[in-house]
């Protein structure tokens, strides 16, 4: 049993195990989830004044680390710029640490009875993000 005892102390082969250094095999350091971006549906009463917003909220997650930017048209429905709705776009900036931004778009009044109408708010060209939910929804609840 001399053979044996060596080999439980260690053996012929010291340590043969942890060769090499451990550091570069660890891979990269582990990043917080990328940025996403999405935007949820609005609804608005119409009303009878002259006219009334619709605000949208587009919502990032993951890194809020760097800057984040999207391009936003609005794209008509049944609802159509001008008679119902002011058409509206532009890029939103999410400096770092900005978790929310508000699109507010403004609906034109009117007294006619007419169905509810809808029209659609859409993110492109995201810089530093992906988008998770691209478009949304916009309905003017019609109240004549």
């Amino acid at each position: 049993g001399e053979f044996y005892d060596d080999y439980e102390e260690g053996g012929p082969f010291p340590n043969a195990q942890i060769s090499g250094s451990l550091g570069s095999e660890v891979g990269p350091p582990i990043l917080p989830p990328p940025p996403t971006l999405s935007m949820g549906d609005a609804s608005v009463v119409e009303g009878n004044r002259s006219s009334t917003q619709l605000k949208f909220t587009v919502s990032r997650s993951g890194s809020t680390q760097g800057k984040v930017s999207v391009y936003y048209p609005t794209v008509d429905g049944t609802a159509r710029a001008k008679s119902d709705y002011n058409a509206a776009s532009g890029t939103l900036v999410f400096q770092p640490g900005v978790l929310s931004q508000t699109i507010t778009i403004t609906v034109q009044s009117d007294r006619k009875r007419e169905p509810n109408e809808t029209f659609t708010v859409e993110l492109f060209n995201a810089v530093g993000a992906s988008v998770t939910d691209a478009v949304a929804t916009g309905k003017i609840l019609n109240d004549d």
